[in-house]
Protein backbone atom coordinates (compact mmCIF):
# COMPACT_ATOMS: atom_id res chain seq x y z
CA UNK A 1 0.00 0.00 0.00
CA UNK A 2 1.38 3.42 -1.11
CA UNK A 3 0.71 6.22 1.74
CA UNK A 4 0.95 9.66 2.33
CA UNK A 5 4.20 9.35 4.14
CA UNK A 6 6.50 5.77 4.75
CA UNK A 7 6.72 6.55 8.20
CA UNK A 8 3.34 7.05 9.11
CA UNK A 9 2.60 2.96 7.89
CA UNK A 10 1.53 1.93 11.24
CA UNK A 11 -0.10 4.68 12.19
CA UNK A 12 -2.25 4.57 9.03
CA UNK A 13 -2.93 0.70 9.53
CA UNK A 14 -3.76 0.70 12.64
CA UNK A 15 -6.22 3.34 12.70
CA UNK A 16 -8.02 2.81 9.45
CA UNK A 17 -8.44 -1.26 9.32
CA UNK A 18 -11.47 -1.01 11.16
CA UNK A 19 -13.31 0.74 8.79
CA UNK A 20 -13.47 -2.58 6.53
CA UNK A 21 -16.22 -4.45 6.59
CA UNK A 22 -17.59 -2.44 9.35
CA UNK A 23 -21.32 -1.83 9.44
CA UNK A 24 -22.50 1.43 9.09
CA UNK A 25 -25.59 3.48 9.21
CA UNK A 26 -28.31 3.51 6.63
CA UNK A 27 -29.26 7.13 7.08
CA UNK A 28 -31.91 6.11 8.71
CA UNK A 29 -31.04 3.12 11.46
CA UNK A 30 -28.13 3.53 12.99
CA UNK A 31 -26.33 0.10 14.00
CA UNK A 32 -26.05 -1.20 17.80
CA UNK A 33 -22.39 -1.91 17.72
CA UNK A 34 -19.82 0.10 19.05
CA UNK A 35 -16.74 1.43 17.46
CA UNK A 36 -15.17 4.04 14.97
CA UNK A 37 -13.26 4.34 11.93
CA UNK A 38 -10.53 6.54 11.20
CA UNK A 39 -9.09 8.06 7.87
CA UNK A 40 -5.89 9.27 7.00
CA UNK A 41 -3.94 9.51 10.22
CA UNK A 42 -0.95 9.86 8.56
CA UNK A 43 1.96 11.52 10.70
CA UNK A 44 2.69 14.82 10.17
CA UNK A 45 3.55 17.83 12.05
CA UNK A 46 5.04 21.47 11.19
CA UNK A 47 7.94 22.86 11.49
CA UNK A 48 10.55 20.01 10.98
CA UNK A 49 7.92 17.37 10.32
CA UNK A 50 8.27 16.14 13.60
CA UNK A 51 4.62 13.53 14.82
CA UNK A 52 4.83 11.61 11.98
CA UNK A 53 7.33 8.95 13.78
CA UNK A 54 4.54 6.21 13.79
CA UNK A 55 5.48 6.51 17.50
CA UNK A 56 2.58 8.14 18.28
CA UNK A 57 -0.01 6.09 16.83
CA UNK A 58 -3.45 7.09 15.47
CA UNK A 59 -5.11 6.81 18.66
CA UNK A 60 -7.46 3.59 19.72
CA UNK A 61 -8.22 2.63 16.73
CA UNK A 62 -11.36 0.55 18.50
CA UNK A 63 -13.51 4.50 18.46
CA UNK A 64 -15.50 5.92 20.92
CA UNK A 65 -19.16 5.13 20.55
CA UNK A 66 -21.41 4.65 23.38
CA UNK A 67 -23.14 1.14 23.67
CA UNK A 68 -26.57 1.73 24.19
CA UNK A 69 -26.62 4.45 22.07
CA UNK A 70 -30.70 4.55 20.09
CA UNK A 71 -31.81 5.17 16.85
CA UNK A 72 -33.84 8.47 16.11
CA UNK A 73 -37.59 7.25 15.65
CA UNK A 74 -37.56 8.92 11.78
CA UNK A 75 -34.78 8.91 9.74
CA UNK A 76 -34.51 11.84 6.89
CA UNK A 77 -36.66 12.74 3.87
CA UNK A 78 -34.07 11.11 1.10
CA UNK A 79 -35.59 13.74 -0.99
CA UNK A 80 -35.24 16.59 0.61
CA UNK A 81 -32.58 18.83 0.73
CA UNK A 82 -31.82 20.57 4.20
CA UNK A 83 -29.82 24.25 4.66
CA UNK A 84 -26.50 23.70 5.91
CA UNK A 85 -25.97 23.51 10.10
CA UNK A 86 -22.44 23.69 11.38
CA UNK A 87 -21.53 24.59 15.03
CA UNK A 88 -21.24 28.36 15.74
CA UNK A 89 -18.22 28.42 17.94
CA UNK A 90 -15.46 27.04 16.38
CA UNK A 91 -13.69 24.17 17.75
CA UNK A 92 -9.69 24.64 18.13
CA UNK A 93 -7.40 21.46 17.55
CA UNK A 94 -3.98 20.82 17.71
CA UNK A 95 -2.78 23.86 19.46
CA UNK A 96 -5.17 25.92 18.06
CA UNK A 97 -3.57 25.54 14.40
CA UNK A 98 -7.07 24.27 13.15
CA UNK A 99 -10.75 26.48 13.87
CA UNK A 100 -13.05 24.19 12.68
CA UNK A 101 -16.82 24.10 12.51
CA UNK A 102 -18.10 20.78 13.20
CA UNK A 103 -21.62 19.69 11.58
CA UNK A 104 -24.61 20.02 13.72
CA UNK A 105 -24.26 17.09 16.95
CA UNK A 106 -20.54 15.86 15.31
CA UNK A 107 -17.91 16.01 18.37
CA UNK A 108 -14.44 15.83 17.15
CA UNK A 109 -11.78 14.21 19.58
CA UNK A 110 -7.79 14.50 19.24
CA UNK A 111 -5.98 11.54 19.17
CA UNK A 112 -2.65 13.02 19.26
CA UNK A 113 -1.31 16.30 17.83
CA UNK A 114 -1.99 15.67 14.20
CA UNK A 115 -5.28 13.85 14.45
CA UNK A 116 -8.92 14.20 15.49
CA UNK A 117 -11.98 12.23 14.68
CA UNK A 118 -15.33 11.92 15.91
CA UNK A 119 -16.48 10.24 19.05
CA UNK A 120 -19.10 8.02 17.97
CA UNK A 121 -20.30 6.48 14.29
CA UNK A 122 -23.81 6.78 15.15
CA UNK A 123 -23.71 10.96 16.01
CA UNK A 124 -27.73 12.57 14.81
CA UNK A 125 -26.94 15.67 12.91
CA UNK A 126 -28.94 17.97 10.78
CA UNK A 127 -32.87 16.74 9.42
CA UNK A 128 -32.33 13.46 12.18
CA UNK A 129 -29.36 12.16 9.55
CA UNK A 130 -26.55 9.85 10.68
CA UNK A 131 -22.98 10.31 10.72
CA UNK A 132 -21.04 7.43 10.41
CA UNK A 133 -17.52 8.95 10.33
CA UNK A 134 -15.60 12.56 10.49
CA UNK A 135 -11.75 13.27 10.97
CA UNK A 136 -9.56 16.12 10.99
CA UNK A 137 -5.66 15.92 10.94
CA UNK A 138 -2.69 17.09 8.41
CA UNK A 139 1.02 15.63 7.79
CA UNK A 140 3.78 16.95 5.68
CA UNK A 141 3.16 17.68 2.47
CA UNK A 142 5.08 16.06 -0.68
CA UNK A 143 5.10 18.56 -2.94
CA UNK A 144 6.22 15.51 -5.73
CA UNK A 145 2.56 14.48 -5.46
CA UNK A 146 -0.36 15.75 -7.55
CA UNK A 147 -3.62 16.44 -4.75
CA UNK A 148 -5.60 13.47 -6.97
CA UNK A 149 -2.56 11.08 -5.65
CA UNK A 150 -3.04 12.24 -2.19
CA UNK A 151 -6.25 12.04 -2.66
CA UNK A 152 -6.44 8.51 -3.72
CA UNK A 153 -3.70 7.07 -1.04
CA UNK A 154 -6.16 8.81 1.56
CA UNK A 155 -9.10 6.65 0.65
CA UNK A 156 -6.80 3.87 0.75
CA UNK A 157 -5.59 4.05 3.59
CA UNK A 158 -9.17 4.65 4.39
CA UNK A 159 -9.61 0.57 3.04
CA UNK A 160 -11.81 2.23 -0.05
CA UNK A 161 -10.33 1.39 -3.78
CA UNK A 162 -10.42 4.95 -5.36
CA UNK A 163 -10.74 3.66 -8.18
CA UNK A 164 -14.43 2.55 -7.81
CA UNK A 165 -15.82 5.59 -5.85
CA UNK A 166 -18.27 7.89 -7.68
CA UNK A 167 -16.61 11.64 -7.68
CA UNK A 168 -18.50 14.69 -7.83
CA UNK A 169 -18.46 18.39 -7.50
CA UNK A 170 -14.71 18.25 -7.55
CA UNK A 171 -12.85 21.90 -6.91
CA UNK A 172 -9.38 22.05 -7.20
CA UNK A 173 -7.01 25.59 -6.62
CA UNK A 174 -3.64 25.50 -6.87
CA UNK A 175 -3.08 22.26 -4.13
CA UNK A 176 -6.50 22.67 -2.46
CA UNK A 177 -8.72 20.21 -3.67
CA UNK A 178 -12.80 18.90 -2.24
CA UNK A 179 -15.14 16.71 -3.98
CA UNK A 180 -17.57 13.60 -3.06
CA UNK A 181 -17.36 10.29 -3.24
CA UNK A 182 -19.57 7.87 -3.07
CA UNK A 183 -19.49 4.04 -2.78
CA UNK A 184 -22.46 0.91 -3.55
CA UNK A 185 -22.63 -1.73 -1.44
CA UNK A 186 -19.34 -3.63 -1.21
CA UNK A 187 -18.99 -7.32 -2.45
CA UNK A 188 -19.19 -8.57 1.49
CA UNK A 189 -22.08 -6.81 1.73
CA UNK A 190 -20.93 -3.51 3.28
CA UNK A 191 -23.25 -0.91 3.27
CA UNK A 192 -23.02 2.18 0.69
CA UNK A 193 -21.97 5.28 1.53
CA UNK A 194 -21.29 9.30 0.37
CA UNK A 195 -18.63 11.42 1.66
CA UNK A 196 -17.27 14.81 1.48
CA UNK A 197 -13.31 15.33 1.84
CA UNK A 198 -11.10 18.58 1.34
CA UNK A 199 -7.85 18.99 1.32
CA UNK A 200 -6.33 22.37 2.20
CA UNK A 201 -1.62 22.80 1.76
CA UNK A 202 -0.18 25.63 4.12
CA UNK A 203 2.92 25.93 6.19
CA UNK A 204 4.47 22.91 4.55
CA UNK A 205 1.25 20.61 5.57
CA UNK A 206 -1.52 19.24 3.98
CA UNK A 207 -4.92 19.83 6.29
CA UNK A 208 -7.49 17.68 5.60
CA UNK A 209 -11.18 17.11 6.62
CA UNK A 210 -13.44 14.19 5.49
CA UNK A 211 -16.96 13.41 6.61
CA UNK A 212 -19.45 10.43 5.43
CA UNK A 213 -23.02 9.02 6.06
CA UNK A 214 -25.23 6.54 4.27
CA UNK A 215 -26.31 8.22 0.92
CA UNK A 216 -30.14 8.52 1.78
CA UNK A 217 -29.16 10.58 4.49
CA UNK A 218 -26.74 13.18 1.92
CA UNK A 219 -29.33 15.62 1.00
CA UNK A 220 -29.69 16.31 4.81
CA UNK A 221 -26.45 16.59 5.59
CA UNK A 222 -24.09 17.05 2.60
CA UNK A 223 -24.49 20.87 2.79
CA UNK A 224 -23.21 20.50 6.17
CA UNK A 225 -20.40 18.66 4.92
CA UNK A 226 -19.52 21.01 2.90
CA UNK A 227 -19.90 24.11 4.78
CA UNK A 228 -17.70 22.74 7.73
CA UNK A 229 -15.08 21.97 5.38
CA UNK A 230 -15.30 25.54 3.81
CA UNK A 231 -14.71 26.97 6.89
CA UNK A 232 -11.78 25.27 8.17
CA UNK A 233 -9.18 27.82 9.25
CA UNK A 234 -5.53 27.20 9.99
CA UNK A 235 -3.46 29.42 12.45
CA UNK A 236 -0.45 27.40 11.73
CA UNK A 237 2.15 29.42 10.20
Amino acid sequence: MTLLRTLAVPILVLGLAVSCGKKTPDGTTPPGETGGTDVAASGGGGDGGSGGDGGSGGGDASGGDAGGEKPPADGPDPNKVCDAEVAETPKALFGDNVLIRPPKGVELVEQNEFFARITSSTTQSTCDAIVSFAAVGYFATDPSKSVTQIRDETLKARGLDPAEAKWADETTKNRDYSASYEYGEGAKGEPPLKGWIAFKEKAGNTFYVAYETHPNAWNAVGKSFQESARRLLITKK
